[in-house]
């Protein structure tokens, strides 16, 4: 026989189909392995899936399509306004926007002009679905968007499931949500489909005003899809007007688009006091939240120095939060002040004991160099604590004559605010009482009402006139 390289053709040259032949050589037990797998297991799956086509499966598939369809009809056909909410942020531990959602939620569930679809990760039930963290306030107005699958249909059930999923965004708009309502920002990609009118909540720009303060990986996202989602938004909520006027400052939107609404109270105001934790020292002033750049610490700590060296009998500095990002210098200087035993460090504590921290401190201090709204603040009007600030607008929004404010860059003028509000009873007491005053402007109910407003205006439909009177 000629040797293969005198096959093709020219001596010396190989052979041009050689590599192919090769080639198949090497795939053909793989291409009869599959054969065979087809053969046999494809052969036991169309069996099984036979022995399921029964006239009852049969009745059973087809009466869940139909049901399926008149569902949506009957949605299309309900009078009430229909808003649909993503409500992912329950799947956590609440933060600010977890409990300023929830707050909503729980003030509009008993609207009879409303219909509030919730939408979670999924739309689609399934066994391996996992829960929330907290239970979804429920009410008439409130609707959880949670297709089933029949276990009785002669489709396979997993298969399906997972193919609902894939088409969750022609589910969500086969809805015909009137207006679609971003409580975080912006809306998850799923929504992309629906046509209702986009109305988003914008909590802050510290994308803009302090973008070193923020994780790496929040501060992308917000780069990369704040600007989008404001451009396709009707509709703006703010949470304070120091950051509608911020909206327009930085060129995002301007005019009757953006409407701020307050945030009602924390949900401490509902919390009785419980006892205080046993580290707290006789006398204190505390700070709560998460220990980051933002919230200024280290200019806080410098200014208790100052306070100290001036008033060696200044109480106690007590800290309510987690550490956060970027926080190894404050993590360094706490740990000198515990050290030197004027700071306490006392993490998340629970709610009965956070709400009597804030009775019984000798004032709240709010450093922060920025913030939207600035719950803390809320929480300490409530408590009836006197109150020192940074001198930021959306806390002398938030606070108004209800705190005395220092700059935020000037430790020594902080601790000279905080040594004026010590040494003085009067000061104190008029700030108690101008925090009772401006209690009535934090409700949840006005600020469900004003969110109907909006989500009404951005559906085109007309004003209620029930709206209550807000104040000044």
């Amino acid at each position: 026989m000629e040797p293969e390289e005198q096959l093709g053709g020219e001596p010396g040259r190989p052979d041009p189909g050689r590599r192919l032949r090769r080639a198949l050589a090497r795939r053909l037990p793989r291409t009869r392995r599959a054969y065979n797998w087809l053969k046999i297991q494809g052969g036991y799956y169309l069996w099984r899936w036979l022995s399921k086509l029964t006239p009852r499966r049969i009745v059973a598939t087809l009466g869940w399509l139909a049901a399926l369809s008149r569902h949506f009809a009957a949605q299309r056909q309900d009078s009430r306004l229909a808003v649909g909410v993503e409500i992912t942020a329950f799947w956590e531990p609440l933060t600010g926007v977890g409990w300023y959602l929830y707050r909503l939620l729980e003030a509009v569930a008993d609207r009879d002009d409303l219909v509030v679809r919730l939408y979670g990760p999924t739309v689609v039930d399934s066994p391996d679905r996992i829960e929330p963290h907290v239970a979804i306030p429920t009410g008439a107005a409130l609707e959880r968007v949670l297709h089933q699958v029949p276990e009785d249909i002669f489709l396979p059930r997993g298969p399906v499931i997972r193919l609902l999923r894939r088409l969750e965004p022609l589910l969500i708009a086969a809805d015909a949500n009137e207006v679609v309502f971003a409580p975080n920002y912006f809306l998850p990609r799923r929504f992309r489909l629906a046509r209702g009118a986009r109305v988003v909540t914008i909590h802050d720009l510290g994308l803009r005003a302090v973008p070193w303060t923020l994780r790496d990986e929040t501060l992308q996202e917000l780069t990369g899809k704040l600007e989008h989602s404001i451009f396709e938004a009707d509709r703006i909520i703010t949470v304070s007007r120091a950051i509608r006027d911020e909206l327009g400052r930085y060129g995002y939107a301007r005019g009757g688009r953006v409407r701020p609404v307050h945030h009602g109270p924390g949900h401490l105001s509902e919390v009785a006091p419980g006892a205080l934790p046993d580290e707290v020292p006789a006398s204190f002033a505390l700070h709560v939240g998460t220990l980051e750049p933002r919230k200024n610490i280290l200019m806080l700590l410098e200014a208790w120095r100052t306070l100290r060296h001036r008033l060696p009998s200044a109480p106690d500095l007590v800290f309510c939060g987690s550490f956060g990002w970027k926080a190894d210098a404050i993590r360094a200087e706490i740990a000198r002040g515990e050290s030197a035993g004027w700071v306490h460090h006392l993490g998340y504590v629970a709610e009965e004991q956070l709400a009597a921290l804030y009775r019984e401190a000798a004032l709240v201090v709010f450093p922060s160099l920025y913030e939207g709204f600035g719950l803390p603040a809320v929480e300490a009007l409530f408590a009836g604590t006197p109150l020192v600030a940074g001198d930021i607008p959306a806390l002398r929004e938030v606070a108004a004559d209800a705190a005395l404010y220092a700059p935020t860059d000037r430790p020594d003028l902080f601790a000279a605010e905080v040594e004026r509000l010590l040494a003085s009873e009067p000061t104190r007491a008029a700030l108690v009482r101008a925090g009772r005053e401006r209690l009535d402007a934090f409700s949840w109910a006005r600020a469900a009402q004003e969110t109907t407003e909006v989500w009404r205006a951005a559906a085109g439909r007309p004003p209620l006139d029930e709206a209550p009177e807000r104040p000044a």
